[in-house]
C-alpha cells in the first residue's frame, strides 16, 4: 500500500469515529516512513560500495599498465590518476562508514 492509501483509510477511520483504527493506521504510517528511509539508506550504501569497487577496478587497470609499460610516456599521468583514485577511495570509504557502519 502507498502512503496515499493509508491516508485515505485514515480519513475514512476519522469519518466513522474509529479511534483504534486511526491509531493503527498512524502506526503503520510511522513504520512505512521508517522502512522507506531504511531502503534509501541501504540503496545509498549499495551505490557507495559500487563506486568503491569501480575505483578499485580502475586502480587495478592502472597498476597493470604501469607494471607492463613502466617506461611509457603516459606513466606519469597514470601515477597521477592512481593518486586521485586513492584519494577518492578514501572519501568513499568515509562515506560508507558514516552511513553504514556509523563510525565517524
Amino acid at each position: 500500500m502507498s502512503v496515499d492509501d493509508y491516508l485515505d483509510l485514515l480519513n475514512y477511520a476519522k469519518a466513522i469515529n474509529d479511534g483504534q483504527w486511526q491509531a493503527d493506521i498512524i502506526e503503520n504510517l510511522k513504520n512505512f516512513k521508517e522502512s522507506s528511509e531504511e531502503r534509501e539508506r541501504v540503496e545509498n550504501v549499495r551505490e557507495l560500495w559500487n563506486r568503491f569497487d569501480h575505483i578499485n577496478l580502475m586502480l587495478l587497470e592502472l597498476f597493470n599498465k604501469l607494471r607492463e609499460h613502466e617506461d611509457a610516456e603516459d606513466s606519469y599521468r597514470w601515477k597521477e590518476k592512481i593518486w586521485e583514485l586513492k584519494m577518492e577511495r578514501i572519501t568513499v570509504a568515509k562515506q560508507i562508514q558514516e552511513r553504514y557502519i556509523k563510525i565517524r
